[in-house]
């Protein structure tokens, strides 16, 4: 509904202003991407063995041309307007996150149990996932650290300071490993700009850095689940994933996992002779359901309704989009991430430069394209950050 209002309504500014709608060549690429990834999805109906799953796709993938039409439409926000609502975005993540945890502590009064305040235990009384909203608290962390560089504060320094490090720890509770470490990364980036820009305060912003790398030491350092989802990572022997077959008992952590995607995607296209037009996006998950199955990989417990590994995608939007639309689909998809590289580079605008690399390095680990709150996300931001600003 909101994206509808919004298309009606920037229709309706853009033409009583008389402004052309195609006036930016970098969003005029993003946009340009979009709708021919979009396009891709009819064209895979023509090949496609299961026309249902092909339409169903069409239908999750219209958010490929309406979100970014939409945020589009509204490139000519002023730089106020943008303050308020991220300033308001925020206080609705604090809003949410504080939700969370009254429902968790609540419920941990009668269990016991302290995995319901991480990962996707913490945000599942909201239906929300994890990792989705890990990404919207990062985009608002980094909105929040920029303002402090200019000195500007959502009502005052205590508070907006106080924003900062509660929905920082909110973002370590929701176990992200990626957005985790990209958010570290950006810290060290931020307070080595920050001690570069305000010599006279150089030894409270080197204290505050102290301080912070030291929570974090002790966050890895100690037991704890943020600490065993990194140390996850480097368990289980690599080899595993070249192995013809498996067993229903072999565990695949996060990176084997992904790493056998690079696998068993390859392997599809060969056997099928789809490299180019992919198998369609109806036909994708079957296939790789099929390869898990002769893979002799865990397939849940029916009694129990659990999948095991069935329930996966390719984890992986490149390789998504190359299962299912090919290496046609790739080359578009990548001048979709050409053309969000090329607005950081014309836009110069942090904060938007941050998000937009975070939402590049989400594709990685992620098929966000298969959800239609993945595209909105992944979409709506890039443009809505780096609107004109008047």
């Amino acid at each position: 509904m909101s994206l509808g209002v919004m298309l009606l309504s920037g229709f309706l500014i853009k033409r009583s202003a008389g402004s052309s709608l195609l006036q930016k060549k970098n969003k005029n690429l993003f946009l340009a991407g979009c709708a021919l990834l979009f396009l891709l999805q009819f064209i895979a109906l023509f090949y496609t063995n299961d026309r249902q799953a092909g339409w169903n796709n069409i239908r999750i993938k219209t958010g490929l041309l309406v979100t970014p039409f939409a945020s589009f439409l509204f490139s000519s926000i002023t730089i106020t307007s943008t303050k308020k609502l991220l300033s308001h975005y925020c206080l609705i993540l604090v809003g949410a996150s504080l939700c969370c945890l009254c429902i968790s502590f609540l419920n941990f009064q009668e269990t016991n149990n302290t995995s319901i305040f991480f990962y996707h235990a913490l945000v599942s009384s909201i239906n929300q996932h994890a990792v989705y909203l890990s990404v919207l608290t990062a985009i608002g962390l980094v909105f929040l650290l920029e303002r402090i560089m200019k000195k500007e504060f959502i009502i005052n320094r205590l508070t907006h300071t106080s924003l900062v490090i509660y929905l920082s720890g909110f973002l370590f509770l929701l176990s992200s490993k990626l957005v985790i470490a990209f958010y570290i990364i950006y810290l060290v980036y931020y307070f080595v700009h920050l001690l570069q820009k305000n010599k006279l305060r150089r030894l409270a912003i080197a204290g505050s850095f102290i301080l912070c790398f030291i929570i974090l030491g002790l966050l890895f350092t100690t037991r704890n689940p943020v600490k065993e989802r990194f140390s996850d990572v480097f368990r289980g022997n690599i080899k595993l994933i070249t192995q013809e077959n498996f067993t229903e008992g072999d565990y695949f952590n996060g990176l084997q996992f992904r790493l056998l995607q690079w696998r068993f995607v390859t392997e599809i296209l060969t056997e099928n002779k789809r490299w180019w037009q992919g198998v369609s996006p109806g036909d994708a998950q079957t296939l790789l359901t099929k390869k898990y199955l002769s893979k002799n990989m865990y397939a849940g417990d029916p009694a129990k309704g659990d999948r095991g590994y069935l329930i996966y995608n390719t984890h992986n939007q490149f390789l998504e989009t190359l299962l299912q639309n090919g290496i046609i689909g790739l080359i578009v998809l990548l001048l979709i991430c050409f053309s969000l590289f090329k607005m950081m580079i014309q836009e110069k605008n942090r904060i938007a430069s941050v998000s937009i690399l975070l939402l590049l390095a989400w594709l990685f680990t992620e098929s966000v394209f298969e959800t239609q709150y993945g595209i909105v996300i992944f979409t709506f931001f890039p443009l809505f950050l780096s609107a004109d600003k008047n």
